[in-house]
This record gives structure tokens, C-alpha cells and sequence, in this order.
């Protein structure tokens, strides 16, 4: 739109609403054709600061954290009420929802930064007791890198239920019979509601796949 101040026109553009920003949707406060289809992939236009999805055909969708357990790490008894409670939670829970999973490469950037400022404070031991420390220090070093690398047993993975509602209202009604549901096989999914910055960091991972 056009502003007119002493006799002069100043053009000004209405900046993207920060749910698009935060994708970098934002270059100077104007999207482009290449930003709009970015927001088309994305299928939502706005989210509140409670983690509510504004989707393009006008919906509501929320993310739900899952509480994340190694099952194969359980012994058999305690597996088996894991099991049960996500049973018990589909049978109560009618409404659809869909199940993501998201892994990343686990991030030991500041153990290794650590251990490398350790390495360099003892460049030239002088005794015995140094040694033993710069040989310590080097295997911890080493465990950090090693455990960065090996991406294939050392994964960070996440669940997450992503329930849907017709407006705000519906969502949050399906919110609280998600946790009812849950509560049905003695809260053992752990549901959490994800805020903005949350949502956000998931929709980047979901759709950047290839992101650390």
C-alpha cells in the first residue's frame, strides 16, 4: 500500500507473519513465486504461540512430543505395558491423527569442543599424573567423535502424534481426549503439546530431512 507524508509517496510492505520468517520466507518483507510455493509445500500459513497449525484449507493441527523409549533397552514385563498403553490409546482416541518420526545424528559438538580445550591446556605433560590425564582426556575426545559418527546406532529419535481439528475449539477438545486417552494406559506416552518454537523445529526436520 501507498502512504502519502509531505507530498511525498512511501510505498511500505506488510511483512510475512513470523511463522513464515522463521522458514527465512521474509526477504525484504516481501515472498517471491519461490517463497509462495515453499508455503504450498509446507501446507500451513500461521501458527500460535501454542503450537496451533493454521493449514491452508482453513484446519487446525497440533503436534503431540511422545515420551521416547528404547524398547528393545526394557525387559519383557515393562515392554509389554508400553505396548498396551498404545493399544489402549487407539481404541479410546477415535478422531484421526498421524504418527512422525523424526531421527537426527546425535550432537556432541560441545563434548568435543571440551575435551580439545583439555587436550590443548596439556600439550607438554610434566609428570606422570599428566599423562595419565592428556591419555583420559584423548579417549573421551575420541568417544565424542566416534559416537557423532556412528549415526547408525547413535540416533536421536523422536515421536510425535499430530492430531487435526475443524477449528481451535475442535483442537482443543481432541487435545484433552488425546490425553484422556493416554491416561487410559496410565500416561505411559507422556503427551506433551509442542509450542511454537517446537512446531517449528519439527516442520524444518520433517521437511528437511537432509538437516543435521
Amino acid at each position: 500500500m501507498k502512504i502519502k507524508t509531505n507530498n511525498k509517496s512511501v510505498v511500505t510492505y506488510k511483512k510475512a507473519p513470523l511463522f513464515l520468517r522463521a522458514f527465512g520466507l521474509d526477504k525484504e518483507s516481501r515472498q517471491d513465486a519461490k517463497d509462495k510455493s515453499i508455503v504450498e509445500f509446507l501446507g500451513y500459513k500461521n501458527c500460535s504461540p501454542d503450537g496451533i497449525l493454521d493449514a491452508k484449507d482453513g484446519t487446525k493441527a497440533r503436534f503431540l512430543s511422545v515420551h521416547s523409549t528404547d524398547l528393545y533397552s526394557l525387559d519383557s514385563d515393562t515392554r509389554a505395558k508400553y505396548l498396551d498403553a498404545f493399544t489402549t490409546f487407539n481404541r479410546v482416541y477415535a478422531p484421526d491423527y498421524k504418527i512422525v518420526v523424526l531421527s537426527t545424528r546425535t550432537d556432541t559438538t560441545d563434548q568435543q569442543l571440551y575435551w580439545q580445550h583439555k587436550k590443548n591446556q596439556l600439550r607438554k605433560p610434566k609428570n606422570k599424573y599428566d599423562q595419565m590425564r592428556l591419555k583420559l582426556i584423548n579417549e573421551n575426545l575420541f568417544q565424542a567423535v566416534a559416537l557423532s559418527r556412528d549415526t547408525e546406532n547413535y540416533a536421536d529419535v523422536k515421536f510425535y502424534f499430530q492430531i487435526f481439528g475443524e477449528n481451535r475449539k475442535d483442537i482443543l477438545t481432541n487435545t484433552r481426549n488425546a490425553y484422556f486417552a493416554d491416561a487410559q494406559g496410565q500416561g505411559l506416552l507422556g503427551l506433551k503439546p509442542l509450542n511454537y518454537d517446537s512446531t517449528v523445529k519439527v516442520l524444518f526436520r520433517e521437511n528437511n530431512l537432509n538437516s543435521k
